[in-house]
């Protein structure tokens, strides 16, 4: 049940963002570039090392933090229990599609360690509406763009 409203609550804020950023670009400009019959990112909007979009996500004493500029996720589990291994979804500005990220060698995260994932995610920055953090089974919630 908590999934579940947590899910609706991801698709409220995704819509909700879509609404008020739906017309414009990452410049804040009328998007002129895309159109309803296109195949994916390509060239520039596609999320590279050297951009600074860092993600954050903090609660209950576990702090991830999902940087795309350097694609890596770290996680400090500050908890008094173990946590699955990461992984992480996008759900679209527009429509609310999801798009999954991909950790690269995933490992759980002992109660009260550190650790650091190479990740990759083909989505324009643009077009991320919600960052949603996956720890084993469990839907932890989403990011905040700091």
């Amino acid at each position: 049940m908590q999934t579940t409203r947590r899910y609706a609550l991801a698709i409220v804020v995704a819509v909700t963002l879509a609404a008020a950023v739906g017309c414009t670009g990452a410049s804040g400009e009328p998007d002129g570039g895309s159109s309803p019959g296109a195949t994916g990112p390509t060239g520039e909007d596609v999320i590279r090392p050297g951009r600074s979009d860092v993600y954050r996500y903090a609660n209950g004493g576990l702090v991830a933090t999902l940087d795309l500029g350097e694609a890596t996720l770290e996680i400090e589990n500050g908890t008094d229990h173990d946590v699955g291994e990461p992984s992480f979804y996008v759900l679209d500005a527009l429509d609310g599609s999801r798009t999954d990220g991909r950790v690269l060698d995933p490992a759980p995260i002992p109660a009260g360690e550190r650790a650091t994932f190479r990740v990759e995610l083909d989505v324009a920055p643009k077009d991320i509406g919600l960052v949603i953090l996956v720890l084993g089974r469990d839907n932890y919630g989403a990011f905040v763009r700091t």
